[in-house]
C-alpha cells in the first residue's frame, strides 16, 4: 500500500509539472550575430517569450558563457542559431551533448557555413549536416522572386504526417534557403519533419553535378530527434527560414504565380513546441495489477503470483499538450510478462478516461518475471514501465486431489486391486 501511495504521489507531481507548461523555464539563446539577429529574428524570439519562456539571449562566442555551475544546470533548454563562429566561454559541443543527456531539450539551427563544432554536435544527436559550402537546390520547386539564378530558395511541402508534431499540417509552402540534412534510415531516435521535393538535390550553387549525394525526399530540411531519455532535439539547416523576412514572405512559383503566404512561421512554431515538450508528452501513473482468480483473489500488487492465476493489469496514461493533460486514447498499447523472453503479451483496452487494462493468465512457468510496458510511437514521448514480480509453483496442499488426466491411472490401480482381491478370494475359498 505504501508503494502504491508513493507511486500515485509521484505521478501526480509529474502530471502537475507537465500541465504547468513552459512558464518561467530558463532558455539560453545563442545567436551567431547577436546584435543583427535580435532584429532579423525578432518574431522567432517573440514567439518563445510569448509562450512563457524566460530567454537569456547571448552572442554565440561570448567569453562569459556558462551552461553549468558546479553540478547544477543553469538553463532548462537551449536554442543555438549558429554559423561559422565557434562556441564561446565554457560551452562546447560536448557540454551541449551532456546537457541533452541530462534530459534537457535543444533547438539547433545552422547554415552552409556552420563550424565543424556545430556539425559535430548535430551528428552526435543523430543528424548529419551536409558538407560545407553545399546548399539545397531545386530547379523546379523554387521561389522565383527570392530564389535567384541559382534556385537556392526552395519550396517545401513534404512534412511529417503526424498530428502530434504538426497538428494542423502546413499552412503553406515553406521557404528554405540553407544546407541539407540527412538521418540514417535505421535510426530509432531521429526522423525528418520537413523534406525537400523529389526534384531537389544538395550541391554547390552554380556548379555542374553528375551525381548528388543527397537528393529527393531523403534530403532533409528540418530533422527532429527524441533520445532514449525522452530529451528532444530539433535541427534545421537554415537560419534564414527562421527570420522575419521568411515569416512574412509570400511564396511565388517558378512562373511567378503567387502560392500564398509561406508556412515558415507555423512550421517553426509547431516544431519548437514539440522539441520543447509542449506536445506529445505521455505520463503514466497508477500502475496496478491484482489477482482476479487464483491464489489470493482481490489482492492488489501481491508480492508474488502463483502459476495459472488470472490477473488484471492496469495503468493510467495521460497526454499532456499546451499546458493541459487529457486522457490518452490508443488501441495499440501492450503489456508483456517477461522472463528473458515474453511469455504473455496482451493489448490493453482503454475506457476513454485514461485507464488501460487487460486480463491475462499467469504462465505455467515459475521464476522471476517482469511486467513490461514499452510504448514507442512517432511524436510521443516513450513510455517505459517495468515491475518485477516472482511467480511460484503450487504448494503441496494446493494441487487438486484428483485430476482428469490421471483417470486412466486411477482405473488401472483400481482394476489391479480388484483383480488381486478376486484371485485371492478364489484361492482362499475354493477347495482343490
Amino acid at each position: 500500500m505504501t508503494r502504491l501511495i508513493a507511486a500515485m504521489a509521484l505521478a501526480a507531481l509529474l502530471a502537475g509539472a507537465a500541465a504547468a507548461g513552459p512558464s518561467g523555464q530558463r532558455v539560453l539563446v545563442l545567436l551567431n550575430d547577436a546584435d543583427a539577429m535580435r532584429t532579423s529574428h525578432a518574431r522567432f524570439l517573440a514567439d518563445l517569450e510569448g509562450r512563457g519562456y524566460s530567454l537569456d539571449v547571448r552572442a554565440i562566442d561570448d567569453s562569459s558563457l556558462q551552461l553549468k555551475r558546479w553540478d547544477e544546470w543553469l538553463y532548462d533548454k537551449a536554442v543555438v542559431l549558429g554559423s561559422a563562429k565557434a562556441l564561446g566561454g565554457a560551452i562546447d559541443a560536448a557540454q551541449l551533448v551532456d546537457f541533452v543527456d541530462a534530459g534537457h531539450d535543444l533547438f539547433l539551427a545552422v547554415d552552409g557555413g556552420a563550424s565543424e563544432e556545430l556539425r559535430s554536435l548535430a551528428l552526435d544527436l543523430g543528424v548529419d549536416v551536409d558538407a560545407r559550402g553545399n546548399s539545397v537546390i531545386d530547379h523546379f520547386a523554387y521561389d522565383s522572386r527570392l530564389g535567384g539564378e541559382d534556385h537556392a530558395t526552395v519550396l517545401a511541402r513534404d512534412a511529417v504526417q503526424s498530428a502530434v508534431v504538426l497538428p494542423g499540417g502546413l499552412t503553406g509552402p515553406v521557404l528554405f534557403r540553407g544546407v541539407g540534412l540527412s538521418v540514417p534510415a535505421e535510426s530509432e531516435t531521429a526522423f525528418l519533419a520537413l523534406s525537400a521535393s523529389p526534384t531537389a538535390y544538395a550541391g554547390k550553387p552554380g556548379s555542374a553535378m553528375t551525381e548528388a549525394k543527397l537528393a529527393g525526399t531523403s534530403l532533409g530540411l528540418v530533422a527532429l530527434a527524441q533520445l532514449r531519455n525522452n530529451a528532444r532535439v530539433a535541427v534545421t539547416g537554415s537560419l534564414w527560414m527562421l527570420s522575419d523576412t521568411a515569416y512574412g514572405a509570400e511564396a511565388t512559383g517558378r512562373e511567378g504565380k503567387s502560392l500564398g503566404r509561406a508556412g515558415n512561421e507555423g512550421l517553426v512554431a509547431a516544431v519548437s513546441r514539440w522539441a520543447f515538450q509542449e506536445r506529445g508528452v505521455l505520463r503514466a501513473s497508477n500502475l496496478s495489477h491484482r489477482v482476479v482468480a487464483g491464489g489470493h483473489p482481490g489482492v492488489v500488487r501481491p508480492e508474488r503470483y502463483r502459476i495459472n492465476d488470472d490477473v488484471e493489469f492496469s495503468v493510467q496514461l495521460h497526454e499532456c499538450a499546451d499546458g493541459e493533460c487529457r486522457p490518452f486514447k490508443a488501441n495499440d498499447v501492450q503489456v508483456e510478462l517477461v522472463m528473458l523472453d515474453p511469455y504473455v503479451r496482451a493489448t490493453l483496452q482503454h475506457d476513454g478516461q485514461g485507464r488501460f487494462a487487460a486480463q491475462v493468465k499467469v504462465p505455467d512457468t515459475y521464476g522471476v518475471f517482469k511486467w513490461v510496458v514499452d510504448y514507442r510511437r512517432l511524436g510521443y514521448s516513450y513510455v517505459e514501465l517495468t515491475e518485477t514480480v516472482p511467480i511460484r509453483p503450487f504448494k503441496h496442499h494446493e494441487y487438486e486431489r484428483f485430476i482428469v488426466q490421471a483417470y486412466p491411472y486411477y482405473a488401472s490401480v483400481a482394476s489391479m486391486m480388484a483383480g488381486f482381491l478376486a484371485v485371492g478370494a478364489f484361492f482362499l475359498y475354493t477347495k482343490a
